[in-house]
């Protein structure tokens, strides 16, 4: 009989394949209509956290659930699946803190609060959630996304300038008084 197995070794290769493909579909740029951070930095956060919980939904749907499932560890496959998930979001999750903060004026590595928020509001457990109990479309969920991404960059570009602030001025003291 012919069937989707012939193209792979084994019942576990499919599903790492299926998963990976996910996971790239995921992360697939360019994001049409995505404005470049640096010409617009509101609308790079609110189109790309539009972007992400559309394809969290639709890409990942109920699947993202036996993701996440706690029983992982008793297939090998499926212990791979979950090391490939989480080296993939992690891997994403700072690419795009990292390019925020830049864009935004940030100097050096972002926060790691920051970054922990950029994982909380792009996670598919946020998609999940909000569509589920709240009734909001990965639309809506979006848009808040960014806007409360945008308030927590900017709030942590600004103390990262009055920190540094602070400190050249403690310099610029103690080198007057010398």
């Amino acid at each position: 009989p012919r069937t989707i197995f012939r193209h792979y070794s084994s019942q576990s290769n499919l599903i790492i394949c299926t998963v990976k493909d996910m996971f790239e579909a995921c992360g697939r740029r360019p994001i049409e209509g995505l404005p470049s951070p640096e010409v617009d930095l509101d609308g790079w956060l609110s189109g790309l956290g539009i972007a992400i919980h559309t394809r969290n939904a639709e890409i990942l749907g109920e699947a993202f659930w036996d993701l996440h499932a706690p029983d992982l560890k008793e297939s090998e496959a499926l212990a791979e699946v979950s090391v490939l998930r989480r080296e993939s979001r992690r891997r994403g999750v700072h690419y795009l803190v990292a390019l925020a903060w830049r864009v935004a004026g940030g100097v050096g590595e972002p926060p790691e609060h920051l970054e922990l928020a950029f994982a909380l509001h792009f996670s598919a457990f946020t998609t999940q959630a909000l569509m589920i109990d709240f009734d909001q479309t990965p639309s809506q969920i979006g848009a808040l996304t960014g806007e409360i991404l945008n308030l927590l960059l900017r709030r942590a570009v600004e103390a990262q300038v009055m920190e540094r602030a602070e400190h050249e001025a403690i310099n610029d003291s103690a080198l007057s008084e010398s």
